[in-house]
Order: structure tokens, then sequence, then C-alpha cells
């Protein structure tokens, strides 16, 4: 699936048309829950990549909830191996957009910046590969 700027034609909505969505601000600080005290390993990433997301930027308390009953569903998932379980798990994963297909869906795109040139570390970097193609011919 192309992305947003990639796409050829016609935009969906033009500039300056109006818009069917209510935008509200609010200032608030959130509360964001201690994860489960038994969550495995990966469910614990799982909950400290939702609330590093880039998207965190927009979420609510309820998008906080949402969240960490996700990664409890996901904690449940891979605690009992039930694969209904994790079908389960996966649709909250879905309904959180959790990977990039759900975010594309949601025509929610997230870039990353490009690494800053370090002109010590490709130094070194060329440095190893050098000795190490050095070692390889020998």
């Amino acid at each position: 699936m192309k992305r947003s700027d990639e796409k050829m034609g016609r935009p969906h909505s033009a500039a300056g048309s109006p818009s069917n969505v209510d935008k509200i601000e609010f200032v608030a600080d959130l509360t964001i829950p201690e994860p489960g005290p038994d969550w495995a390993p990966i469910t614990l990433y799982a909950w400290q990549a939702y609330l590093n997301s880039p998207g965190s930027i927009y979420y609510s308390e309820t998008d906080i909830t949402y969240g960490w009953i996700t990664c409890e569903a996901i904690n449940v998932a891979v605690r009992d191996g039930s694969a209904m379980k994790m079908a389960a798990a996966d649709s909250m994963m879905r309904a959180a957009l959790f990977n990039e297909a759900d975010r594309r869906k949601a025509r929610i795109e997230y870039t990353r910046k490009p690494v800053e040139a370090n002109p010590e570390a490709d130094a070194n970097i060329a440095e190893y590969r050098a000795r190490r193609a050095a070692r390889a011919s020998e």
C-alpha cells in the first residue's frame, strides 16, 4: 500500500474544503498505570512501545486504558499459548493501531528522521571493515 504522498491523482480532501471532524483541544496530565506484575518480557516491551509510540502525543486516558488492556490480552495469549487468545489479542492490537498496516488503514503514517552523520563513528566503522577485510584475505 502506498503512503499518501506517493499516491497519484486527486487528493481525497482538497485544501480549504470543510472537514467532518470536530477537533477538541484538551490539556491533561495522563496517569500511566504500572505494567502488570506478572507480564512476560514481550508484554512489557509492547507496553513500553505503546507508551513511546509517536502517536502517544494524541493519547487520552481512554487510549492508555485500552493500551493496557491490550497488553494484558497479549500477556494472557503468550502465557496460555492459545491460538484463540492470540487472535483476540491481535484484534485488540489492530484496534489500538499497534502496527504500520493498521495505521495506514486509518491514514496515519509515522516517519523516521534520518540518522545524523557521525564522522567519528563512520571512520571507526571504515577502519573495522578494513581490518576485517585484511584478516579475511590472509
